[in-house]
């Protein structure tokens, strides 16, 4: 064989491996593209905030900490948490405190607490906490227990079913249950650190009906007057009156407590314009006397 043909030989097989390689590439690379927009498309959580305090730990410490924020981030933002079809879009506002680092059979065990807050009037805060955790570790959504990204599978689900009883009465069941056993799991780990008082505060959460009942009716009066094109002010006076009786149940049963004035500190503005459009006084002198601290807000319910 003449060297001319060896030649002629070698680059054609540097070019068809080439172009293999290009495909395969672009294979792949349509794949992650695929994944991305279908982690997109999942996504329920869209407007994410997280906020962690660091002031406890020693500088020496902090290479721990390396992307930690944002693993807890892409943690929400690329899984999925919702089983229905239907898109949503959740805020969700993220605050943890670190409150020390342990080491522990060769592994770092870090206590925080953290709160989760809705930036409007759902606010949930756990007590200390222990995970493992070691310098840019990934975040994965799973069935087994994990100290971190269980407690926040956990609280996305109880935000989860706050949000659908705004949509069906009740609708957020199913999320309670998921958020139980996680806390159920939880008590029975290795990081058992106050999954049980989780777990009961869970189960009472879903079990106060009447402030589930609350909430629907009200959204579902607000859906009905704001965004309908021909509200119905039947309808709506139906559900505003519900609204109204079960604020006079709560207070019975519960009195003044966190729940209700969360609520109420979020939306009194919006139960003004409601009472406005269905001409629905008696809430509005109720809530003067009830919730003091808003009393301005209904105020203006008086006025032109």
């Amino acid at each position: 064989m003449n060297s001319f043909f060896k030649l002629s030989i070698i680059p054609r097989f540097n070019i068809l491996s080439c172009i293999k390689f290009t495909i395969i590439m672009k294979f792949y690379k349509l794949i992650i593209f695929i994944g991305i927009c279908m982690s997109m498309i999942k996504a329920q959580f869209t407007d994410i905030s997280i906020n962690i305090d660091y002031s406890n730990i020693n500088e020496n410490e902090m290479f721990i900490f390396e992307n930690f924020e944002d693993e807890i981030h892409n943690y929400f933002m690329n899984n999925y948490f919702f089983d229905e079809k239907e898109e949503l879009e959740l805020t969700i506002n993220i605050t943890m405190i670190i409150e020390s680092i342990n080491n522990k059979g060769g592994e770092k065990i870090i206590t925080a607490q953290i709160m989760f807050l809705n930036q409007k009037d759902i606010y949930l805060f756990s007590k200390s906490f222990d995970f493992s955790y070691n310098k840019s570790e990934a975040l994965y959504k799973s069935e087994m227990f994990h100290p971190l990204a269980s407690l926040l599978t956990c609280y996305a689900y109880i935000q989860l079913a706050y949000e659908l009883d705004t949509y069906h009465y009740l609708g957020g069941n199913k999320y309670f249950i998921k958020a139980q056993n996680i806390a159920s799991d939880g008590k029975s780990s290795m990081f058992s650190k106050n999954w049980q008082s989780r777990l009961k505060k869970i189960r009472r959460q879903s079990e106060d009906i009447i402030y589930r009942e609350l909430r629907y009716n009200f959204f579902v009066t607000y859906d009905a007057l704001e965004f309908d094109e021909d509200p119905n002010y039947k309808e709506a006076l139906k559900f505003y009156t519900n609204f109204y009786e079960s604020i006079l149940q709560y207070e019975e049963y519960y009195g003044y407590t966190k729940p209700l004035t969360q609520f109420l500190n979020a939306y009194n503005q919006e139960i003004v314009n409601l009472a406005k459009q269905l001409q629905y006084q008696e809430i509005i002198d109720y809530l003067l006397i009830y919730d003091e601290p808003n009393k301005h807000a209904y105020q203006k319910y008086y006025k032109n």
